[in-house]
């Protein structure tokens, strides 16, 4: 686009890989990974965001990189109503930290689909929307766990690399756990911090994830290797 004379601009969330891709003009946001604009539910905060990184068009050419000046809202989800914090009322955390086969670990997270779905489908029903895109729970559990367990495995789309089809199938399985636990009936819903606590820690998600990480950084292929080691787990809980 730039070669054509259109100008472009973004925002960045990791500072050192912008500075080694070096794009025409991007705001570097210290805000945490998958919130680009801060604070969910701030509007006038968000409209800062974009209109500092829209303000960067101005410059005739780049590479230009500026840091947005403010840290994001405090993330105060649920904590005026509830001070004692969140907590999902299904615990996995027990049994979960007992598994160590792959099939009981896949028998597990066919479990906590189940239990899910139905605060998920209220979800669906209440906003009429979701971040679960390509994948569904049931196809990303599949997936995933197949993979993790060196099985044979066919990709629903041929369209996808298989390190693609792993990357979106873990973003979605995250994305059905989120939108089924702040759906869930209550009056405190999770903070960014608090989810990840619980997913991380508690689910059999997260131990499937930890595996197929595993096996890619074993694979020969680059792609899968890379998808291992940056794609699938935040780096604060490696």
């Amino acid at each position: 686009m730039e070669g054509e004379g259109i100008p472009t601009t973004q925002i960045s969330l990791i500072r050192e890989h912008t500075e080694i891709i070096r794009p025409p003009r991007a705001l570097w946001v210290p805000f945490e990974l998958g919130r680009p604009l801060g604070a969910p539910e701030n509007p006038v905060f968000q409209r800062r965001v974009l209109l500092t990184a829209l303000d960067l068009l101005d410059a005739p050419e780049g590479p230009v990189l500026v840091d947005f000046p403010d840290e994001a809202p405090e993330d105060t989800a649920g904590a005026d109503k509830n001070p004692a914090g969140w907590s999902c009322p299904v615990s996995f955390a027990s049994e979960i930290r007992q598994v160590t086969d792959i099939e009981r670990l896949r028998a597990a997270l066919n479990r906590e689909v189940a239990d899910l779905r139905p605060w998920y489908d209220l979800s669906i029903e209440k906003y009429d929307r979701s971040a679960v895109v390509e994948f569904g729970p049931d196809a990303a559990l599949e997936l995933l766990a197949t993979f993790a367990s060196g099985k044979k495995l066919e990709i629903p789309d041929a369209n996808f690399s298989l390190a693609t089809a792993l990357r979106l199938a873990s973003q979605d399985l995250k994305a059905f756990y989120f939108e089924a636990v702040t759906a869930q009936p209550g009056p405190v819903l999770p903070g960014s911090s608090e989810f990840s606590q619980w997913f991380w820690q508690e689910t059999a998600a997260s131990r499937i994830l930890r595996t197929v990480k595993e096996r890619c950084l074993k694979e020969a292929d680059e792609s899968l290797r890379k998808t291992g080691a940056l794609l699938l787990i935040p780096l604060d809980q490696s």
